[in-house]
């Protein structure tokens, strides 16, 4: 008999605990006695252990609460199946390198295209004022933008690799069309 009653003390003790771990008595009931939506989204997420065996009862036995259960069930697991894909987006996003030598390329290019206009008949006085001016205010957009790229799958970076690819092939369009062509002879 000894046994019987150290059984029932240590179900006692263990239903305790467990009573501390159960959803509060304020937070399983709504409106009409029906389960509040914490326990439905509980019950649906598969967190039996810690809804009341009440509630559990009322749960299976209850139409209405069984059709929002089957709801709660429905909106758990395309919750999660999104959560999965935007997880999956996100590594893709992260594995992608940014084009730094297309860009690097790009912006010399068009450093280079620069060139031409700003030595073309410059006087001194010009030149000296772009170098002092020009210059320093190029090599700060630089800057700005290098620090816009750096961060991996930025849409600021893939933005100015379009943008410069674009201008590169405006560029090439137009100097072949303005440029004079030369006659072969023959």
């Amino acid at each position: 008999m000894s046994d019987h009653h150290d059984n029932d003390a240590s179900r006692r003790d263990a239903g305790e605990a467990n009573a501390a771990e159960l959803l509060p008595e304020e937070l399983l009931w709504a409106e009409g006695g029906h389960a509040s939506d914490v326990v439905l989204t509980a019950l649906a997420d598969g967190e039996h252990a810690i809804v009341p065996l009440a509630a559990r009862l009322h749960v299976e036995r209850c139409t209405t609460c069984m059709t929002h259960l089957g709801n709660a069930a429905l909106l758990s697991l395309h919750t999660e199946r999104e959560l999965r894909a935007k997880a999956e987006h996100e590594r893709a996003v992260a594995r992608r390198p940014l084009p730094r030598v297309a860009i690097a390329g790009g912006i010399l290019a068009a450093i280079v295209g620069m060139l031409p206009s700003v030595l073309d008949g410059a006087e001194t006085a010009s030149l000296h004022d772009w170098v002092a001016h020009g210059v320093p205010m190029l090599v700060k957009g630089l800057g700005t933008v290098a620090r816009g790229l750096d961060e991996p799958g930025s849409a600021a970076g893939l933005f100015v690799t379009y943008v410069a690819a674009a201008t590169l092939i405006a560029m090439g369009v137009a100097l072949t069309r303005i440029l004079p062509k030369k006659e072969i002879s023959r």
